[in-house]
């Protein structure tokens, strides 16, 4: 992959397009690295999975498939992506609004770094080491600061969506909990699992030491064999 790890280039009697269940096409990258990693296993994926809950056998009775856990988390991470999108957009538009964020920074001695008060309780936690004026000083602009941020907040409904977020985030949680405590039975499962752990871990693909390098060729070795098998 890129940086200290190989990229690949898939055979080229690989790079094909193929329609999954749901009618969409998909194409498939011709060269995956480290970065599109994920994205390209994710579309793989999509596709062998949708394909793999068609079989007949999967409609026995027992426990849900590795398959149908990953498409399920799958659903729940990109709608995370999208509203975490949507919030960091509102919350520029918020910070623009108010002019700041609702903090304040107080410099507690010259010998320290300034320090970030949240509430009006962080500053009262500070008597013993500001004088009364700085403490005034700073409850007063901390308090204006809240109501401008409050104010901008309630009329592009910053809030609802961010705690929409950590409500889609505590899902995804769940989801690939789910999923990690699952029983594949098939080399298309065992490359979900590993997509959702890496998607989970190590998002940027940034990590270099053990074993998360070794974790990525094993991803991108599963990918190169499903996608031999499926044609």
């Amino acid at each position: 992959m890129a940086d200290s790890e190989d990229s690949r280039n898939l055979p080229s009697n690989t790079r094909t397009n193929r329609k999954s269940s749901n009618r969409r096409d998909t194409d498939f990258p011709s060269r995956i690295t480290r970065k599109n990693l994920l994205s390209a296993t994710a579309q793989v994926l999509l596709s062998l999975t949708y394909d793999l809950e068609k079989a007949p056998e999967r409609n026995v009775p027992g426990p849900t498939s590795t398959a149908r856990l990953w498409l399920n988390w799958y659903e729940a991470h990109q709608r995370l992506a999208r509203i975490t999108k949507y919030q960091q957009q509102i919350e520029s538009k918020v910070l623009a609004m108010a002019g700041a964020f609702p903090v304040v920074q107080m410099n507690v001695s010259a010998d320290e770094p300034a320090v970030t008060v949240y509430s009006l309780a962080d500053i009262d936690r500070l008597k013993s080491r500001v004088d009364a004026t700085k403490l005034a000083a700073a409850r007063s602009l901390l308090r204006k600061r809240r109501e401008s941020w409050n104010s901008a907040d309630r009329e592009l409904g910053y809030s609802p969506a961010l705690a929409f977020e950590h409500d889609l985030a505590e899902q995804e949680r769940r989801l690939s909990r789910v999923l990690s405590l699952s029983r594949p039975k098939t080399t298309v499962e065992i490359a979900a699992k590993l997509h959702c752990l890496l998607s989970m871990e190590d998002p940027g693909n940034k990590f270099t030491d053990a074993p998360w390098a070794d974790l990525r060729r094993i991803l991108l070795d599963l990918i190169e064999v499903m996608r031999s098998r499926a044609l």
